[in-house]
C-alpha cells in the first residue's frame, strides 16, 4: 500500500511540474522542431505507451489499495473492478496504435 501511494504522488508530482513548465513557457516563441527520424520517433513512441502504462498501473495499485480496507465479498468485488478497470484501460490505450 505504501509502495502504490509513492507510485501515485509520484506520478502527480511529475504531471504537475510538467505542467507548471509548459504553462511558464507559454509565452515564449516556439522553435523551428528539426525533424525526427524514425530511431527517435519509435524511441519517443515507446516511451510514450510506458508512461501512459505505467499511469495505469498507478491508477490500478491505488483502486487496490482501497481494496485492503474492506472484507469478504466487498472486498473481491472490489478487486474484480480493480482489476477490470485496468484490463479496460490497458486495452483502450492499445486502439491508437492498433493502426501501425
Amino acid at each position: 500500500m505504501n509502495r502504490a501511494i509513492l507510485v501515485a504522488l509520484g506520478t502527480g508530482a511529475i504531471i504537475s511540474s510538467a505542467a507548471a513548465l509548459s504553462i511558464g513557457t507559454a509565452s515564449f516563441p516556439m522553435k523551428l522542431q528539426v525533424a525526427h527520424d524514425d530511431l527517435e520517433r519509435a524511441r519517443i513512441q515507446l516511451a510514450a505507451r510506458e508512461a501512459h502504462r505505467d499511469a495505469i498501473e498507478a491508477r490500478y495499485l491505488g483502486v487496490r489499495a482501497r481494496c485492503d480496507a474492506l472484507n469478504g465479498l466487498k472486498r473481491d468485488n472490489c478487486l474484480i473492478a480493480a482489476h477490470a478497470f485496468r484490463g479496460r484501460a490497458l486495452l483502450e490505450a492499445q486502439d491508437p496504435y492498433a493502426g501501425g
